[in-house]
């Protein structure tokens, strides 16, 4: 798992290191606010649509899995076949990403893309590792939905599954952070996740 982490964190910081080096490079020449930020035709103050964003959710997660991971060594040790019962639990989870829009103006200006990670704290850890495309179809509101890996600690040993992971976040711009509530969804072909909390992103 962590041979998968390091390279992730690797692209995170340079997709990041150019848009800081002309952000520190146009400070000399204008106004904090004007390479950041720009106010339309009715005076609102609007961040620049091509600019990168760094995010980060936290709240609670409704886990929801098979009974394969938790029943097969009882099989094992019974040597008999039974029905398997599904785990429940309830956890905090983490989700951090980095996105960008893909142009500053027009359709792609609505269109974003990055990759994030997820921390699951509960009984057995749950890690995740994601790309994904949002879309920003009106105001505030951001739908988001990728591929992803999904690392889970089963009777002490390590499994990994493809997961599917989707978001809907609706934010509030407060200077050059935005926030707002999230839930999201994740499912794979050993169980599913349920989650709802607060999403805060900085605009870089």
């Amino acid at each position: 798992m962590k041979k998968t982490l390091l390279p992730a964190l690797m692209i995170m910081a340079v997709l990041i290191m150019p848009d800081t080096a002309y952000t520190e490079s146009s400070h000399d020449h204008h106004d904090h606010h004007d390479h950041r930020a720009h106010h339309d035709h009715n005076g609102h103050h609007v961040h620049e649509a091509g600019g990168f964003e760094i995010g980060l959710s936290i709240g609670w997660v409704r886990l929801e899995e098979d009974g394969h991971h938790h029943e097969e060594e009882e099989h094992r040790e019974e040597g008999e076949h039974h029905e398997e019962e599904g785990h429940s639990e309830d956890a905090l989870g983490v989700h951090l990403h980095i996105g960008k829009r893909l142009a500053d103006e027009g359709i792609l200006s609505k269109v974003s893309l990055g990759i994030g990670g997820e921390v699951i704290f509960s009984e057995e850890e749950h890690y995740g590792l994601m790309a994904f495309t949002s879309i920003h179809p009106w105001k505030g509101l951001v739908l988001s939905i990728g591929p992803a890996v999904e690392w889970a600690k089963h009777d002490g040993e390590w499994e990994s599954n493809y997961s599917t992971h989707m978001e809907a976040a609706y934010v509030f711009d407060i200077g050059e952070i935005h926030l707002g509530p999230v839930v999201g969804y994740s499912t794979s072909s050993h169980g599913e996740h349920y989650s709802a909390g607060l999403h805060l992103g900085y605009h870089l």
